[in-house]
């Protein structure tokens, strides 16, 4: 295997900025936003990690970069024989990176999902459900207040390219922000979960 190129690497502007959780989720609902290109991956989170998401969300912490490419543009349309994105159905933007996360926030705003009621102040709050860990809160139990907190203060980082032409381009850029990571281990978590316990 040989890393050189042809040419020199072309530097990608990815614009980044915050955006709503709740708006993101409107997105892959009205079919804006497609979360399953053909590269990515199945839903591998546990309700446990979608739990963790949404405390992140809540205590202001950043959560990772989710990658959008952006399929309306002119190279798209050159490269697939001149189809207008908004013609194919699949969607005006593509997941390269953070599906986890932006299925997540589909989960959370469909209320697939309940998180602990006192993660919230009490008059965010207008409806529990009794768990074995005390109430849980879903999304539709929230007040028209603590509905707009949650859509203003849950937000996600992302960063959007316009310049991928074709979906093995989408998916070679998925490659490259994926595949070099190392995992964490089972023992660097057991270590973190000491010290965060205070032993």
């Amino acid at each position: 295997m040989t890393r050189q190129t042809a040419e020199p690497l072309e530097h990608t502007s990815l614009n980044p900025s915050y955006q709503s959780a709740k708006n993101l989720a409107k997105r892959v609902a009205e079919g804006e936003l497609l979360l399953e290109p053909s590269y990515q991956r199945g839903a591998v989170w546990t309700e446990d990690q979608r739990i963790a998401l949404v405390q992140t969300w809540l205590r202001g912490l950043p959560a990772g970069v989710v990658i959008l490419a952006d399929r309306c543009t002119d190279k798209w349309e050159a490269a697939n024989n001149g189809h207008d994105p908004y013609a194919t159905g699949k969607g005006l933007w593509a997941c390269v990176d953070g599906k986890q996360r932006l299925t997540t926030a589909v989960k959370w705003c469909n209320s697939e999902f309940a998180v602990p009621a006192s993660w919230l102040l009490a008059h965010y709050v207008e409806s529990t459900e009794d768990t074995t860990d005390g109430p849980y809160v879903r999304f539709s139990g929230l007040t028209t207040v603590g509905t707009r907190f949650v859509e203003r203060y849950c937000s996600l980082l992302v960063a959007e390219t316009r310049d991928c032409a074709t979906e093995e381009e989408e998916a070679a850029f998925y490659l490259l922000v994926n595949g070099g990571g190392t995992p964490q281990t089972d023992e660097n978590m057991a270590n973190a979960a000491r010290v965060a316990k205070g032993s």
